[in-house]
């Protein structure tokens, strides 16, 4: 994964010279309600909701043929509570987020309308997912798939988004702590943002 990784920043750095056109996106998000599905050996599933949370991120795109920008980005995910019971039952302040760099591409649908732009995204890459509790054996960060999906428009450089993204993340082997578990974090996020043109 690192590899790949390292291969989409020389590709973007390698073209970026013979477009005119490249863009910074920085934007704030709101997490509405995350969810972790944590699969025990035998395929047991059971699904926790957790605490709304916020993001920070930024992308950046260099487009091609003026409709289809190509890219990389990172995000974090602020960490937030998991609610309910189940959780409070072997521990308090059960508590989950994540950073994610990832490749990223954002195809435009339409141009010049009632907004400026309306475009796709698609993102793939790595997730670091940090798990914390108030017990200290169940403080941990794992690395693991990330990708997300959405859809956004833009405004006199203003940018909203709605993204669909997923982490999948387990213990290493060896692990003392639950091995053999693992564990897949829903969200749905409105992002705003500013573009800048360069």
């Amino acid at each position: 994964m690192k590899k790949f990784l390292v291969a989409m920043l020389l590709a973007v750095a390698m073209v970026a010279p013979a477009f005119a056109v490249m863009e910074l996106d920085i934007k704030a998000g709101y997490i509405v309600e995350p969810t972790v599905t944590v699969t025990q050996p035998g395929e047991i599933k059971c699904t926790y909701s957790q605490d709304p949370s916020y993001s920070v991120g930024a992308d950046l795109y260099v487009f091609l043929m003026e409709k289809i920008g190509i890219g990389v980005g990172v995000n974090h995910i602020f960490d937030s509570e998991f609610s309910g019971n189940d959780w409070h039952a072997w521990a308090d302040d059960v508590k989950a987020g994540s950073t994610n760099i990832f490749a990223a591409v954002k195809p435009v649908l339409a141009e010049n309308g009632l907004v400026d732009r309306v475009y796709l995204l698609g993102q793939l890459g790595m997730g670091i997912t940090k798990f914390s509790s108030d017990v200290d054996d169940y403080n941990f960060s794992e690395n693991g798939l990330y990708w997300g999906a959405g859809l956004g428009i833009e405004k006199s450089n203003i940018i909203v988004e709605l993204m669909y993204s997923v982490n999948y993340w387990e213990h290493a082997e060896g692990s003392e702590w639950n091995e053999g578990w693992s564990y897949t974090t829903r969200r749905i996020a409105v992002n705003l943002g500013y573009k800048f043109s360069f």
